[in-house]
């Protein structure tokens, strides 16, 4: 009888080094009596998503009848039943936000694979299948703009990365046959984006996707395909010297806000020198490549001195942000970037601090990006919104 018991206890142990748990504390056999586990989820493949995402949202709005609204704990272990903290992969794994591999945000992994897991969730025997009725997010107001419901990398990136999946709700893809700009949604009706990018196009001809992360992929059912009715571009914009770069797009109808579409904030205190911003788009990792297939983003540094000298000339710290790596490069935005949001995080709300605008190349030392800035065109903006 004392070697049973023994035995039982080492099963137990094995099974338990498995997976990982959030809470870290949670045991399996802790989800009984009116809770039960759900089946495994694996939703993205590593091979093909360059990424692996296990997104808690997501599992929710594609197999509402296996879920729940409000999951006790979730479990997490490669398809092979391995424990994730073996793999020496970098991971996070929350209930809110699922299990996330981030390899590619690291330095040092950038070139490792992740590998494939599964997810499951502890859940209220009575709660699952309620997913459907119960789990739409609160509408964004002006006091909840620039908050996502699925939190972003917050790893030290190197040259940039895949984003997670949703994580900027704001940013637009804007279409002809393909993206060729960005930009960002500042209400339900007007996204915000550069001069530059509409001076050979006409409202008629622009579609912008809203809640996209595969460029290609716009039937995801979590996409909003919609038409442009009209054209804001301001009216001293310059082609010479990329001044006045901002424009506004009137949609021709809203769009839908739920954890896929939200808004960013407009400004308020404009991020100082040396200050973390962050940029995303689905433009070229460099000059010569080609787009990029699913969303970016990159972590850069306000570098307005080192911006007010490599374009002398014209930079106008007034009305125009720098922001780089000083001295080095190596991060920067990129063609088909433009009109994408440079975005400031200020006590857990995001700002649009500036509108991608132009740059030497990309990313190169001792040149940073230049990016027109947001709050010197605050009364534009609110013109051109109440206009009809």
């Amino acid at each position: 009888m004392f070697f049973i018991t023994i035995l039982l206890i080492q099963l137990n142990i094995g099974v338990f080094s498995q997976s990982i748990f959030d809470p870290s504390t949670f045991k399996q056999s802790e989800c009984s009596d009116n809770n039960q586990w759900t089946v495994w989820f694996d939703t993205y493949d590593p091979s093909i998503t360059q990424g692996e995402f296990e997104i808690t949202n997501n599992i929710q709005q594609k197999f509402p009848l296996y879920m729940c609204p409000s999951p006790i704990a979730i479990e997490g272990q490669t398809l092979k039943g391995e424990n994730p903290t073996q793999t020496s992969d970098i991971f996070r794994i929350t209930i809110k936000d699922g299990f996330l591999c981030l390899n590619q945000q690291v330095n040092g992994f950038k070139d490792k694979l992740c590998n494939d897991y599964k997810v499951r969730y502890c859940c209220p025997k009575a709660a699952i299948g309620q997913t459907l009725a119960t789990t739409s997010p609160s509408i964004p107001t002006a006091n909840n703009c620039g908050r996502q419901s699925i939190t972003p990398s917050t790893q030290r990136i190197v040259g940039g990365v895949e984003a997670i999946p949703h994580s900027w709700p704001w940013i637009v893809s804007l279409q002809l046959r393909d993206h060729f700009c960005g930009g960002a949604l500042i209400d339900t009706r007007h996204v915000l984006t550069a001069a530059h990018c509409l001076t050979s196009v006409s409202s008629s001809q622009i579609r912008i996707i809203a809640g996209l992360h595969e460029r290609t992929n716009l039937n995801t059912g979590r996409t909003q395909n919609i038409g442009v009715s009209r054209i804001f571009t301001h009216e001293q914009y310059s082609t010479v010297n990329q001044a006045h770069d901002i424009a506004i797009l009137r949609l021709s109808q809203p769009v839908q806000l739920n954890e896929y579409v939200r808004l960013i904030c407009l400004p308020g205190a404009d991020p100082q020198e040396s200050a973390t911003v962050t940029v995303a788009g689905w433009g070229t990792v460099n000059k010569n490549s080609v787009l990029a297939t699913h969303l970016r983003q990159v972590s850069i540094k306000v570098t307005n001195a080192q911006a007010s000298t490599a374009y002398s000339n014209y930079f106008n710290v007034q009305r125009q942000i720098g922001a780089g790596i000083p001295n080095l490069g190596g991060k920067d935005s990129c063609q088909g970037d433009s009109g994408g949001p440079l975005m400031y995080n200020n006590n857990g709300q995001w700002y649009l601090s500036g509108v991608v605008s132009f740059g030497t190349d990309c990313a190169l030392p001792n040149y940073p990006g230049v990016y027109t800035r947001t709050s010197a065109y605050l009364s534009w903006i609110q013109s051109k919104i109440n206009s009809n």
